[in-house]
């Protein structure tokens, strides 16, 4: 008695063999392309749609959030900064007197032109909180005080 039994032959030119052996490639259902071929096209206009219906309604919010967070703390540190700027602009000036005179070299105009500018920026935003509201009130844009209730 034959374990292989008569349904099961080998193959030769004429017959492919018998289909009871060992599959080498895993079977694949009819549909399961079509399947994972759909969910990916969803998945992908999905990404899509919320890139071209979402976006444009959180991204300014986002936007605003983070340049107002920025301007605030910009808005704190502008003591600092000023203070910072004046001893740059002073430590500035300083070393190119200095250095003009022990090396005996005259200051080129292009030099004394950015330290001028340097120099008037500098001082306006030193005096800025004395000048600002003068300049707003000159403008028009100063805001008006509320009368008092009576």
């Amino acid at each position: 008695m034959s374990v292989i039994g008569p349904s099961c032959s080998l193959s030769s030119e004429t017959s492919p063999g018998c289909g009871c052996g060992a599959q080498t490639e895993p079977r694949v259902e009819p549909g399961g392309g079509k399947a994972a071929g759909t969910a990916v096209a969803t998945a992908v206009v999905a990404a899509a749609c919320t890139a071209c219906c979402v976006l444009p309604f959180t991204l300014p919010a986002v936007v605003l959030a983070s340049v107002g967070s920025l301007i605030a703390v910009l808005d704190h540190a502008h003591g600092l900064m000023t203070k910072l700027s004046i001893a740059v602009v002073v430590c500035a000036w300083v070393w190119i007197v200095c250095r003009s005179r022990t090396r005996g070299l005259k200051i080129r105009s292009s030099v004394l032109a950015a330290m001028c500018a340097a120099t008037v920026l500098t001082a306006t935003a030193a005096l800025w909180p004395v000048m600002g509201p003068a300049v707003f009130h000159t403008l028009g844009v100063a805001k008006k005080p509320k009368p008092p209730a009576g």
